[in-house]
């Protein structure tokens, strides 16, 4: 049984990907030990789910980044039990991978699983020495790993040309699959009119995501068409001055976070799946966020901004509508247009798109990695 020790720069509270993988791996013959970060003390320092290992690291009780990844990184080197396969989740966890191959373990293979255009995120807009530090990290530790895994064609097209590795092998972060019928949560907790039109933004408040932008465009749709209601189901910091942003607004509506098993159950219980993210970073722009497939799971057509892989993949599968935001008259016009009949267009194409891309496909892929090294 070959031995993986899977890094993750993270709690692992809310990281359904790597719970995902681990699980994959774990059910398919490898043994799986997550290291991970220790910031809620709440958590288990060690816990067992799903029967692979997990170990939480303090890391320094303020974070201070630079402090808590020397830490992470330290404890990471001492934590190696000479597994086989190191699995490394981001750029943060790469560094102890690569001195583990280079000084300790010639043999030990390096899978490196790119969750985001690691230089071309968020934290790197208007920071150019930090993404020009990052940029040459991660270019002089990536041809170390033996494999790499990206989330997006357009991903894996820019590290070819920016690294010259070997073609990244592509696996999205897809929900396994499961029908949802009848459900209408949504209407029944928030009390909302079944005549009313359903769109659900789920996921995390964060700069970029559009959420404000969304806001403000419902705020103009409750004058152009009061059948239309948005429901944000959102976590994360600071949410309390986005609940006090929407108070007032009619026709949006809150729902604190649910927990994993039952989230999929409020998804479908939405008319549309809504994504407005900004095109303020390259790696917005090659995104294919979770939240797509979660939706089309859900039986949900969405209405997405036009970003290069959001767009091409909304409109080669025919899965709902594109808008500019940079014409916020455009987005409303589409919107206001909306009937309880438009979804039924989309319908036929959401089911093929929930049956095509699922987990259960992605872990094919996952494990033909695992299973050449």
């Amino acid at each position: 049984m070959k031995e993986v020790l899977n890094i993750l720069f993270n709690d692992f509270t809310n990281d359904n990907r790597v719970l995902k993988e681990s699980r994959s791996l774990q059910k398919n013959g490898y043994k799986v030990h997550l290291l991970a970060t220790h910031f809620e003390k709440e958590l288990p320092q060690e816990e067992e789910i799903e029967g692979f290992k997990v170990t939480r690291f303090n890391v320094g009780r303020l974070k201070i980044l630079p402090l808590n990844l020397i830490l992470f990184w330290l404890k990471g080197l001492f934590a190696y039990k000479r597994e086989d396969i190191i699995h490394a989740n981001d750029l943060y966890a790469l560094p102890p991978a690569v001195f583990i191959k280079k000084f300790i373990n010639r043999k030990v293979k390096i899978v490196y699983d790119c969750h985001e255009h690691e230089t071309e995120a968020q934290i790197y807009a208007g920071k150019p020495m930090l993404k020009m530090f990052a940029r040459i990290s991660e270019r002089m530790m990536i041809n170390s790993a033996d494999k790499i895994i990206t989330v997006s064609e357009s991903i894996a097209k820019d590290y070819i040309k920016m690294y010259e590795v070997e073609e990244p092998s592509l696996v999205m972060n897809c929900p396994y699959y499961e029908e949802f019928k009848g459900k209408d949560l949504f209407r029944e907790e928030l009390d909302i009119d079944k005549e009313k039109i359903l769109f659900l933004y789920q996921g995390k408040y964060q700069k970029g995501r559009g959420l404000n932008n969304l806001i403000r465009i419902f705020e103009e749709l409750e004058k152009e068409n009061k059948k239309l209601v948005l429901v944000l189901l959102v976590f994360g910091e600071n949410i309390e001055e986005l609940r006090e942003r929407i108070k007032g607004i009619d026709n949006i509506y809150w729902h604190d976070k649910v927990s994993p098993d039952i989230y999929m159950n409020y998804v479908a219980s939405a008319d549309w799946g809504v994504h407005f993210m900004e095109n303020t970073c390259k790696n917005h722009d090659y995104a294919m966020p979770n939240k797509l497939f979660d939706y089309f799971m859900g039986g949900l057509p969405v209405i997405v901004s036009d970003l290069k892989e959001m767009s091409n993949f909304v409109r080669k599968h025919s899965v709902g509508y594109v808008v500019n935001l940079e014409e916020a008259g455009s987005a409303i016009e589409i919107l206001k247009s909306i009937s309880k009949e438009e979804k039924e267009k989309f319908i036929n194409s959401v089911r093929k798109v929930a049956k095509e891309y699922t987990w259960e496909q992605q872990e094919k892929v996952l494990l033909k990695i695992y299973n050449s090294l």
